[in-house]
């Protein structure tokens, strides 16, 4: 993570409301040839077809005030035809390629972070978060390669998601800001209005389908 620079990484995992975070996370299933990329660190639902889904497909517009399950960290399946010549075996991947047709249309495994308690560490867009909305919520800020179909970095498999902070407020968001990340340079001065561009602050999921938060303040 580059503190201060448009480099975004989506939703890390860091730790939990009660200490360590220690990699838990639980299985769902992806539907071959899901139509919508999912990155590592974007924010999934579970749709009622019984599959995971990226919040991302339903639009910015949209998305902000939807239940999430919880945070994408990789996934599972194969190919009928190898796409890593080097190990065709491994059937590990960091993302959802949009319209994978998996090996006899087997669902993917993938691996959600489904504990309501984890806090994560997000980056914030251009304008930053000022001092004084720690403790707000906010909706997360997609961007995509057509229509609505997330993108990412293909190369490492990692989310372009970052925090909105044109909606910072007491709406019953995707995201509830704990804190700033404790990182020289990354907390504003506390005088309300100073703002650092793209700092990164510590979160919970606000509107999550295991958790029922009080409104924001």
């Amino acid at each position: 993570m580059s503190y201060g620079q448009n480099q975004p990484w989506g939703l890390q995992a860091i730790k939990t409301l009660s200490g360590t975070w220690n990699g838990q996370t639980s299985q769902y299933k992806i539907q071959s040839g899901y139509a919508f990329n999912i990155f590592k660190g974007d924010l999934v639902f579970l749709g009622n077809d019984g599959y995971i889904h990226n919040l991302g497909e339903l639009g910015n517009a949209n998305l902000q005030v939807r239940q999430s399950l919880g945070v994408f960290d990789g996934c599972s399946f194969q190919t009928s035809v190898a796409t890593n010549p080097i190990d065709p075996a491994s059937p590990a991947r960091p993302y959802w390629p949009a319209g994978t047709v998996t090996f006899n249309a087997i669902d993917a495994t993938c691996f959600i972070i489904d504990d309501p308690n984890v806090i994560y560490n997000i980056q914030s867009d251009a304008a930053g978060v000022p001092f004084n909305k720690q403790g707000a919520t906010a909706a997360v800020n997609y961007s995509f390669v057509t229509g609505t179909n997330p993108s990412g970095n293909t190369n490492t498999g990692t989310s372009n998601v970052v925090l909105d902070t044109g909606t910072l407020g007491n709406n019953q968001f995707n995201l509830k800001v704990i804190r700033f990340v404790p990182v020289s340079g990354n907390v504003p001065v506390s005088n309300g209005a100073s703002r650092v561009p793209y700092n990164n602050v510590e979160v919970v999921i606000q509107n999550h389908t295991f958790a029922s938060r009080p409104a924001p303040y």
